[in-house]
C-alpha cells in the first residue's frame, strides 16, 4: 500500500521568495494497515524521496511552479505481493515484482502549475491550479510501489494570515484533486494542509502542521468481496481509499537573503486503508533569487 507522504504544494511563508529553487529529502517508515477486522501486519516499507521544486514569479501576482520527485522504496516482511503467484485465473498486464526486500524506484510524477495572488496583506489568498502525471513506467502492484501512475489536476487555494505585530503565522492549503479513473472508480480526493508557525527570532520559526487526505469515492475492503483473482484485485493498490491524517512539527531558518533551510518530523494520527507512517522526516534547502 502507498505510504502517506506529506503534501508538497504549500510553500513556507518564511522568506516568501519571488523566485526559488528547493531541494528536499524525505524519508518515511511505515507499519501496519487498518483492515476490515482491525490492523494487520503488512510488513514494513522504507521510502526515500529526493524532490526538486521551483517557483518563478511572472510579475507581482502570478507565479508558476513545478516539482519532480525521485523515489526509492522497499518492502520487507509479511503480505508481500507477487503478480505471478497471486493470480491464477486472471493474467496481470504487468508481472514485475517489487516486494522482494530490495529497493526499487525511479522518477515518479511531475507537477506544473500556476498561482495567482488574489488578496495581499496580513491575510493573503492565492488560488492555484496544476497538472501532474507520471514520467516513468513504474509498476503499480505491490507494497513497494512508488506511486499510482495516474494523471491528476489539483485545484486549490493557499490562505495565509500573519497578524500585525505578532510572532505567529497561520497557513492553510486546501485543494480538490481531479484524478484519472481506474476500472471506472472515482479517485478524486481532497487534500488539506494546515500549519501554525511561531517566530522564535527574526530568522527562526517553529511549526506544527496537519495533513489530511480524504478520498470519499474510492473503494473499501468490502467492495472487493472474497474474489481478488481479477482485474479489480490487481488494481487494488490504486483504487483503495488511502485516506489519512498526518501530524508533525518542524522549523524554518533563514540563513541569508538567498538561502533558508527547513526540517519536519511527522507521523500518522489516523489512517483509513493506508499503511501507517510510524516515523518520517524531511530536510530541505531553498535558494531564492
Amino acid at each position: 500500500m502507498l505510504a502517506a507522504l506529506p503534501a508538497t504544494l504549500a510553500q513556507e511563508r518564511i522568506g516568501d521568495p519571488k523566485h526559488s529553487l528547493r531541494l528536499e529529502y524525505q524519508y518515511a517508515h511505515t507499519g501496519a494497515i487498518d483492515g476490515p477486522d482491525g490492523a494487520f501486519d503488512l510488513g514494513r516499507t522504507d521510502t526515500h524521496v529526493f524532490l526538486l521544486a521551483g517557483v518563478y514569479a511572472l510579475g507581482e501576482r502570478w507565479k508558476i511552479f513545478g516539482s519532480l520527485p525521485y523515489v526509492r522504496k522497499r518492502h520487507k516482511g509479511a503480505a508481500a505481493h507477487d503478480p505471478v503467484a497471486d493470480f491464477i485465473v486472471y493474467t496481470p498486464p504487468d508481472l514485475r515484482v517489487v516486494d522482494d526486500g530490495r529497493y526499487h524506484g525511479g522518477f515518479q510524477d511531475v507537477y506544473v502549475g500556476a498561482q495567482y495572488l488574489a488578496v495581499d496583506g496580513p491575510l493573503s489568498i492565492s488560488p492555484y491550479v496544476s497538472l501532474g502525471g507520471p514520467v516513468s513506467d513504474y509498476p503499480t502492484y505491490g507494497n513497494a510501489i512508488i506511486g499510482k501512475h495516474l494523471w491528476e489536476i489539483p485545484v486549490g487555494v493557499n490562505v495565509d494570515f500573519t497578524p500585525y505585530f505578532s510572532d505567529w503565522s497561520f497557513r492553510a492549503d486546501i485543494s480538490y484533486v481531479f484524478s484519472e479513473k481506474v476500472t471506472g472508480v472515482d479517485l478524486n480526493y481532497w487534500l488539506l494542509h494546515a500549519s501554525a508557525s511561531y517566530y522564535l527570532t527574526r530568522r527562526l520559526a517553529s511549526r506544527v502542521f496537519l495533513v489530511n487526505r480524504i478520498a470519499p469515492h474510492a473503494l473499501n475492503w468490502e467492495d472487493f468481496g472474497d474474489d481478488w483473482d481479477n482485474e479489480a484485485g490487481f488494481q487494488h493498490d490504486r483504487t483503495l481509499r488511502h485516506a489519512y491524517l498526518n501530524g508533525g512539527i518542524g522549523f524554518d531558518f533563514v540563513v541569508s537573503d538567498r538561502y533558508s533551510i527547513s526540517a519536519t518530523y511527522y507521523e500518522t494520527l489516523e489512517q483509513d486503508i493506508v499503511a501507517k507512517v510510524e516515523s518520517a522526516f524531511t530536510l530541505a534547502l531553498t535558494h531564492r533569487f
